[in-house]
Parts: structure tokens; C-alpha cells; sequence
């Protein structure tokens, strides 16, 4: 979106906030029930959490979709695959009674009563390619049998899967009957409820063109950037310690901001923090602000690697629903992958506390799990 449009709609969200606080009209300027301007915010904020979750319900319901097309599609092709085996079974039986029951003595009676030498080497290369035949036959069979057990196993990992998105589906649509009764219960009850669905209707706009791709901006820039770090690291030896088998990387706030700033101009106007266990991050730009909390936690599976966990998005003041902080964390990683800087190691500890985060790094060490025997 252009700045002029940006700016125009931040500043109508502004003045219909003063406006609905100090000149609320005829209407409401005797209704002592007029809302203030902090009711106002928490208006704007549910509404927003009823659009994002909306948006997450309808990302599930496709995921749903394409789930139930996959389990089709899987069964289609077990049912091909046990016509299939029903007649490499049927051949299998033939192979079987042709050895045991006799059939093939003629053949074996021709080997031995072969006249030249020529003719018993020409027997014995058919009977050779005949049971390697057989053996193709029973190894397919036995191939056969294995893909099938392996289909099962992904149809049923589908199913439970598709069972997992049904819940969360279900959950967030109770979630957003709560919301949309909460909002139509205030805007019934305001007196100006047309004033309202308008406000309303802007803010959505507003966050929709402006709020979240910018927030999308930072999170894209701050992945990207963090996929860097391992490699500025290695040059920065004054942030990286070695003792025995054990590394320590100790990031100052001071010193991250300043790399942050040299891989996007973005992070001018945006710093990091860490304080008591928690990594936060706060900027502004023209009239929009970010603010970005969370914290970093070990994890060895599916692959090791620093995580970041985002606990808070908040954009101009309006806090961001966990649907789309969890959407967000998904399709960008923010996470740190200590053997891209040394490898073989495993990340032991981390923390964020004054002003400096401290990872330790052990090599050849998988991480104690709780409940490990010292």
C-alpha cells in the first residue's frame, strides 16, 4: 500500500478514536454508557482476533480438504495394489505346485537325459532363467506385501491427523461465537452502532493491507537474517569461546542490532533486548509499530536447533491473536542451528538475561533430557 492511503487510514483510526471520546455526538453525548477510549481499543482488538481466526479456520478447513483427498487417493491405490496381490498370490500357488507336486520332473528327467554337452548347458540356462523367474515372482510378491503395510500405515497416520485438524477446527469456531457475540453485544449496546461496524471495517482494512504484511516484513527479514548468523558468528571470535569440547557464544543485544542492521535497512528503526529469560523486539516506522516477545528453547527433534518460541505480536498497540503468531512461526523460522557455526556440537543451555544472549555448545553431546540419570 502506498503511504499517503497508509497514512490516511492510520490517521482516520486516530481521529475517530478522539472524535468518539470527546465528541461523541447527540446520541451518545447523553448516554452514560458512551464508550471510552480503552473499550474502543478492546473493540477493535476482538474484531481483529474474529478476522484472524476466521482466516485460520478457513486455512484449516483447505488443509481438511486436501486431507481427505490424499485418504481417497490412498485408498484407490490400496485397491489397485490388492488386485494387484491377488494375483501374484494366484502365481505364487502356481510356482509352488509346479515344484511340490511334481510338475517339473519332466524337465529335471530332460537335464539328465540330455545327449551332447551342448544341450545339457542349453537345459541348464533355461532351468536357471525359469528359477530366477520364480524368484523374481516371490521377491515382487514380497515387495508388494511390504507397500501395502507402508500405505496402511500413511492412511492411518492420515486419518489420525485429519481427526487432529477436525478438533482444532471445531475449537476455533466456538472461539469465534464467543468473539462475535462479545462484539455484537457491545456495538447493540453502544448507541452508534453504524459509527461502529464502520470503525470496525476500516481497522480490518487497515491491518489487512498494511498491519500484516508489515508484520510479515519483519518476520521474513528477521528469518532471513537469522539464517546468517551461524556464518557472522564463526568470524566473530570475541562472541565465540572454546574450552575442551565446550563453546560458549555470548550475543550481546548491542552487538545482534548491529548485525542485524548490516543484512536489512529494516532494522534500523528496530532493536532487540533480552531480559530475564525473554527475547524481545520493538520498532517503529512512519506510524506503524511492532513489538515481538518470546523465548528460545532447545529441541532435538525433527533436527536440532535453537528455537524461537513467539509468546506476543503486538501491532499499534493491538495485541495479535496465537492463530496467527502460530501461522507466523510456521512459515517463518527464526530458529538457530548451532552446527552450521561448529559441527558436531549440541546446544546444552540458553539464555537471555542482561543484556546478553548465552548459548552453550558441547560436541558429540546429545542434550540431557529431564529425567536422565546424572
Amino acid at each position: 500500500m502506498h503511504r499517503p492511503r497508509r497514512n490516511r487510514l492510520a490517521a482516520l483510526l486516530a481521529a475517530v478514536m478522539i472524535i468518539w471520546a470527546a465528541a461523541p455526538g447527540p446520541a451518545l453525548a447523553e448516554d452514560e454508557s458512551a464508550m471510552s477510549d480503552e473499550e474502543v481499543r478492546e473493540l477493535l482488538e476482538k474484531s481483529l482476533n474474529i478476522a484472524e481466526l476466521d482466516k485460520e479456520i478457513e486455512r484449516i478447513a483447505g488443509q481438511r480438504k486436501e486431507t481427505a483427498g490424499k485418504i481417497q487417493a490412498l485408498n484407490d491405490s490400496i485397491a489397485g495394489l490388492e488386485s494387484e496381490l491377488d494375483l501374484r498370490r494366484e502365481r505364487v500357488g502356481d510356482v509352488l505346485r509346479s515344484w511340490y507336486m511334481g510338475e517339473r520332473d519332466v524337465l529335471i528327467q530332460a537335464i539328465f537325459s540330455s545327449d551332447s554337452l551342448s544341450d545339457l548347458l542349453a537345459m541348464l540356462d533355461y532351468l536357471d532363467e525359469m528359477l530366477s523367474h520364480d524368484k523374481f515372482t516371490l521377491e515382487t510378491y514380497r515387495k508388494q506385501r511390504e507397500d501395502w503395510l507402508d500405505e496402511r500405515e500413511r492412511l492411518i497416520a492420515e486419518e489420525k491427523r485429519l481427526e487432529e485438524i477436525e478438533r482444532d477446527l471445531r475449537l476455533q469456531r466456538e472461539r469465534v461465537i464467543r468473539l462475535r457475540a462479545e462484539v455484537d453485544g457491545i456495538i447493540n449496546s453502544s448507541g452508534d452502532s453504524e459509527r461502529l461496524r464502520l470503525l470496525i471495517a476500516e481497522w480490518l482494512a487497515y491491518w489487512e493491507n498494511t498491519g500484516l504484511p508489515e508484520v510479515e516484513r519483519h518476520f521474513r527479514a528477521l528469518a532471513d537474517a537469522m539464517e546468517s548468523l551461524p556464518g557472522w558468528l564463526a568470524e566473530r571470535k570475541d562472541l565465540v569461546k572454546q574450552s575442551g569440547f565446550t563453546y560458549t557464544v555470548r550475543l550481546p543485544e548491542d552487538d545482534l542490532n548491529a548485525f542485524l542492521r548490516e543484512q536489512n535497512p529494516l532494522f534500523e528503526s528496530f532493536a532487540f533486548r533480552f531480559e530475564d529469560g525473554v527475547v524481545s523486539a520493538y520498532g517503529r516506522r512512519e506510524d506503524l509499530e511492532v513489538e515481538i516477545a518470546g523465548s528460545y528453547t532447545i529441541e532435538d527433534e525433527p533436527e536440532h536447533v535453537v528455537r524461537f518460541h513467539t509468546e506476543k505480536i503486538v501491532f499499534n498497540g493491538f495485541a495479535l491473536p496465537d492463530t496467527t503468531i502460530r501461522e507466523l512461526e510456521r512459515r517463518f523460522d527464526l530458529g538457530f542451528y548451532p552446527q552450521l557455526l561448529v559441527p558436531l556440537v549440541r546446544a546444552t543451555a540458553v539464555d537471555a538475561d542482561d543484556g546478553v544472549l548465552t548459548v552453550e555448545l558441547r560436541i558429540g553431546l546429545r542434550r540431557r533430557q529431564s529425567g536422565d540419570a546424572e
